[in-house]
């Protein structure tokens, strides 16, 4: 009887050892924080995939993790997997518009791991933002605005009244106040701010117009903003 104890404890031991674990921790570009509840992915692709025009119906998931509260993911999969040039870590796609992976979005326009995975569990994944926003103000007479939100600030000199908040990358799904100031005797470098009134305003989550990229991007978003809506709050 302990002798066949010890032949289960044995091939379990040799089974164990058919597979490791690898993973990584995913950080938002823009603040740093750790992203909890997002699904990643283990991908391997052909000799012939397309770095430029990455699409999944060119990528084969080889296994998938959730990150949790502080970021961290990992993934089971078998010790002799060959973790080359071919092999990616990307996000999961989604369609649902609720989950974090709707939130955020790969980009090689910054410096990250994803296209250079390896055995350890050390790496960090940064992903930018989905949203792409536009403002639009309308009936404002002043010259010039300065409109804050969040950690931001823009100035919109002309009477135009647009802006574009893609830099700013403000987080689908969350609900802002946007406070907007006069900006008066500017030229005389004697610059000074007076409080014109504040709104609110959520940020929809989208889903990608093309499906199958890689390297998506959500279609703008366009927030009217009616001077003769505003309303005054106390500032902090």
């Amino acid at each position: 009887m302990k002798k066949f104890i010890f032949i289960l404890v044995a091939l379990a031991f040799m089974a164990c050892e058919k597979t490791i674990f690898v993973g990584g921790t995913v950080t938002d570009h823009q603040s740093g924080d750790s992203i909890e509840g997002l699904d990643m992915g283990l991908y391997a692709a052909s000799p012939e995939f397309d770095y430029e025009n990455k699409k999944w119906s060119d990528l084969e998931l080889i296994a998938r993790g959730t990150t949790n509260n502080d970021g961290f993911f990992s993934m089971e999969i078998d010790a002799e997997t060959n973790m080359s040039h071919y092999i990616f870590y990307f996000p999961l796609p989604t369609i649902d518009t609720l989950s974090a992976n709707a939130k955020y979005r790969y980009s090689s326009s910054y410096e990250t791991d994803f296209l250079t995975p390896d055995y350890s569990k050390e790496s960090e994944f940064r992903l930018e933002r989905s949203s792409s926003i536009q403002v639009k103000l309308i009936n404002f007479t002043q010259e010039q605005i300065e409109m804050r939100f969040a950690d931001g600030a823009v100035r919109i000199h002309s009477l135009n009244y647009l802006a574009n908040l893609s830099y700013k990358k403000l987080l689908a799904g969350q609900k802002y106040i946007f406070d907007f100031f006069e900006v008066v005797d500017f030229e005389n470098q004697k610059e000074q701010l007076n409080y014109l009134g504040s709104t609110s305003h959520f940020i929809k989550t989208q889903l990608p117009e093309d499906g199958d990229k890689v390297e998506w991007f959500m279609p703008w978003q366009i927030i009217e903003i009616d001077y003769n809506t505003l309303e005054r709050r106390l500032l902090d």
